[in-house]
């Protein structure tokens, strides 16, 4: 496939296009390219977004679940019948996924697509690079079997069909590459693991694939028999502070706190879009860490891993 120019900038502009991609949007740096998803993009968001990369990776045992480490091994293994491998990280956020991915298997060339700049926190490895993409309307420009791995992670939240994007998928995917998901709904649960029920619903038709995060795995497998040759997940949960017992999920939860206390920033520009004062939003945020840093209030974030298998003849 051929190779964009690589778009990792210190700026706002995208090189590819000559765009604005970053706005001032209430008090936020957000996307200038789509109303889809109008959480703010600058380094400051990234450095949450590394700390929820590492909280996650903790949980999962590395970078992708361990239950499905041979096959994607296999499929990034380079042999005569095999090109050069490609793996694709879908909305690649700060772009820590898409470096340790790099650095683990250097034979494979990696991309990571975001809607603005990455503000890497590491240095980014010679077969890595990042391009400016909106993923809802800009995945064709790739063409079909180019990878072998592609990842999606905590990105529902700007994915305006999700069905559309997993047909994209499977399309980008050569035979026998690996598509992995994690996605989480973000609703607290209790220290018995049970789900904290809100004062007031989330509204659906602010973004109608929201209700789809816990159907990841049917969705996959409801499509077509002759796409997947199989389909496979589970769940876990992720403590939200430092408070559990084992001291991998201690760690996790350390780090899944700091992402959390981060994150009334990054959603402020979105609330107040809403029709939210500003006032209401700043309060809630004064809440938000004052329950997060006095330790009263345990609770957990449930996640979904899922992967799938392009048939060999698919």
């Amino acid at each position: 496939m051929s190779k964009p120019a690589p778009s990792q900038v210190p700026d706002d502009s995208n090189p590819q296009s000559g765009q604005t991609v970053l706005r001032e949007l209430h008090g936020g740096r957000v996307n200038a390219l789509t109303d889809a998803y109008l959480g703010t993009g600058d380094a400051q968001e990234h450095a949450r977004l590394d700390a929820q990369h590492s909280a996650i990776s903790l949980m999962l045992g590395g970078l992708f679940p361990e239950k499905v480490r041979s096959v994607v091994e296999t499929t990034l293994e380079r042999s005569s019948g095999n090109p050069k491998p490609t793996i694709l990280d879908i909305g690649t956020g700060s772009g820590a996924w898409a470096i340790a991915m790099a650095s683990q298997f250097p034979d494979a060339d990696v991309v990571g697509l975001d809607l603005v700049p990455v503000n890497t926190s590491s240095e980014k490895p010679h077969n890595c690079r990042f391009e400016i993409c909106n993923v809802n309307t800009e995945l064709d420009r790739y063409p079909s079997g180019a990878f072998n791995i592609i990842h999606i992670r905590m990105m529902l939240q700007g994915v305006k069909n999700y069905h559309e994007l997993f047909h994209q998928a499977h399309r980008m995917l050569r035979p026998g590459g690996v598509l992995l998901v994690v996605e989480a709904n973000f609703m607290s649960f209790d220290v018995n693991k049970d789900r904290i029920q809100a004062d007031k619903p989330e509204d659906p038709s602010r973004n109608p694939s929201f209700a789809d995060i816990e159907r990841i795995h049917d969705l996959l497998a409801g499509m077509s028999a002759d796409l997947w040759e199989r389909v496979s997940g589970y769940s876990f949960f992720l403590p939200v502070g430092p408070w559990a017992t084992d001291p991998v999920e201690r760690r996790a939860g350390e780090l899944m706190r700091t992402s959390a206390l981060r994150l009334a920033a990054t959603a402020r520009p979105t609330l107040i879009s809403f029709g939210i004062a500003p006032e209401q939003v700043d309060y809630w945020a004064e809440q938000v860490e004052a329950e997060l840093m006095g330790g009263k209030v345990r609770q957990y974030i449930k996640f979904y891993p899922t992967w799938a298998v392009k048939k060999a003849s698919g």
